[in-house]
């Protein structure tokens, strides 16, 4: 019984270790990404001005649904069925979904190109945003298949390659390119370049490793034929991508047809910054799909509630601090984009309690898709992106950007609302798990004292007060997480991915 004991919790530790280790690969390449992106809007706004900004906002818009629509469920698919087969089987299996997305993307950019006059139109846009379609309407078999190699090393439960590739490379050279191009040809060149340069440079990269990792070689992928099973299972995941991007980015687009593109340039900053907590939850949902994946084929249900407690309880413990600082600072943390956008501080706000909500209970989705549930998921995206739509129709007219963010907040409540039941009588997910008290009780400390510095401080300049208050709080939410102790399989991990820590716990001990 003991040595049964002994080896449930090895097995508990290790996938933690596995789940700690990739997940901390995969936020530090988010976190770059995130960083870079968010450079890439800043010097947008000051360099380019802010209809660019808002017509850059469009058309990534438009480039992440045609992506969606051109890889058709087919990542989840890789991450589902990879890690269930071998050898030929295994190959075959990426050679048809490679294939499949590739063809896709090239019809979808096809369609962007003939269409990118009317949706010109359709968005209040003009000349420049035409010009930077077109480019994606080029550069989408490009990021497609950059992306289906980077899912399809991850199936195999690497995250490296994918997050250099997509993390590092693309975002990095979108914002260098943009600069080259800004100094030597202008703002349109800089603002439809990057979108080119930066996929063909990461397809370029990742290609040697997906060769050595899968064994796929360019004729398996042009003679693959089609794959059944991953057709079926793919279908409704498409729809679940599909209407899941449109929620993500239908403020956006909504904005730019109700209103116009100086909108949607003041909008842009308040979104993607409070954008910045998702990437807590996509870094945690890359590792965690394909091993919640392999316990529901092994009809091991104590498994992914096991994972999804763990990887709840991690998110919400890092999001906190800078969840506290957009809510808190909203105008200082704007100011960093320059004058005038400030009058997205509301909107910044609604949207940070959005972002909060998707990086806390997100992972029910990843949950829901890879054990059996695609099509209830397919219906909860569906049935919130109608709602989104009519709420946005109703208060974005009178209410302008801070009438999409309030409609973004909104949807997202009930959604969270619907999952956490569908988890529970589903698969016995508890609503919340009690060890998220820990977090909490600290980040309201660490709020209390951040106001402090806001209110009580000697005046200060707006980004120096963001800083004293994001350090200070940052602090004292460390201390009191330190003080309130870690759970003890959590303590375990960090032993094993940091053993000087175990080696100095052990010299301290009398």
């Amino acid at each position: 019984m003991r040595a049964s004991r002994r080896h449930a919790t090895e097995v508990v530790v290790k996938r933690e270790v596995t789940i700690a280790r990739e997940a901390g690969i995969s936020m530090a390449g988010f976190v770059f990404g995130q960083a870079v992106r968010f450079g890439y809007n800043l010097a947008a706004a000051r360099l380019l001005g802010v209809d660019a900004l808002g017509a850059y906002a469009l058309v990534v818009a438009v480039q992440q649904v045609a992506e969606v629509l051109a890889i058709g469920g087919y990542d989840l698919g890789l991450l589902r069925f990879v890690n269930q087969k071998e050898g030929v089987a295994r190959r075959q299996t990426i050679a048809a979904a490679i294939k499949r997305t590739a063809f896709a993307a090239l019809f979808a950019g096809l369609l962007i190109a003939l269409f990118s006059g009317q949706l010109t139109e359709l968005l209040h846009g003009g000349g420049l945003l035409r010009m930077t379609l077109l480019a994606v309407a080029v550069a989408l078999p490009l990021s497609v298949t950059t992306s289906m190699a980077g899912f399809a090393i991850q199936a195999h439960q690497r995250l490296m390659p994918k997050m250099v590739a997509t993390q590092i490379i693309m975002p990095g050279l979108f914002l260098l390119s943009m600069l080259v191009a800004r100094s030597f040809w202008g703002r349109e060149a800089a603002l439809a370049l990057p979108f080119v340069i930066a996929p063909l440079a990461a397809l370029a990269w990742i290609l040697p490793g997906f060769r050595r990792m899968t064994g796929v070689e360019l004729n398996d992928v042009l003679s693959a034929g089609s794959n059944r099973e991953l057709n079926r299972f793919a279908l409704p995941l498409l729809a679940v991508a599909l209407f899941s991007i449109l929620s993500h980015w239908i403020d956006v687009v909504m904005l730019g047809f109700l209103t116009d593109v100086r909108t949607v340039g003041l909008y842009q900053p308040a979104a993607r910054t409070a954008g910045l907590l998702r990437s807590v939850l996509l870094a945690f949902s890359g590792i965690a799909a394909p091993i919640i994946a392999g316990y529901h084929g092994r009809q091991e249900n104590a498994g992914i509630r096991e994972t999804y407690e763990i990887v709840n309880r991690w998110i919400v413990m890092l999001v906190m601090v800078p969840f506290l600082m957009l809510v808190l600072f909203p105008g200082e943390v704007l100011s960093v984009f320059g004058k005038g956008f400030g009058a997205g501080s509301t909107a910044l706000v609604l949207l940070a309690v959005t972002s909060l909500l998707y990086a806390s209970f997100g992972l029910g989705n990843t949950v829901l898709a890879m054990s059996g549930g695609e099509r209830l998921s397919m219906m909860n995206q569906a049935g919130a992106l109608l709602l989104q739509v009519l709420l946005h129709w109703l208060l974005i007219p009178r209410f302008g950007l801070n009438g999409a963010a309030c409609s973004t907040l909104i949807v997202m409540a009930l959604l969270t609302i619907v999952r956490m039941a569908e988890l529970r009588s589903q698969l016995g997910i508890p609503a919340l798990s009690g060890k998220l008290w820990k977090s909490l009780a600290a980040g309201i400390a660490a709020g209390a004292v951040m106001l402090a510095v806001r209110y009580a401080a000697p005046p200060l300049p707006p980004l120096m007060r963001l800083a004293v208050a994001g350090v200070t709080g940052g602090f004292v939410y460390v201390l009191l997480i330190r003080a309130l102790r870690l759970e003890q399989e959590e303590m375990e991990v960090i032993l094993k991915l940091l053993p000087f820590l175990k080696r100095q716990r052990t010299n301290a001990a009398p």
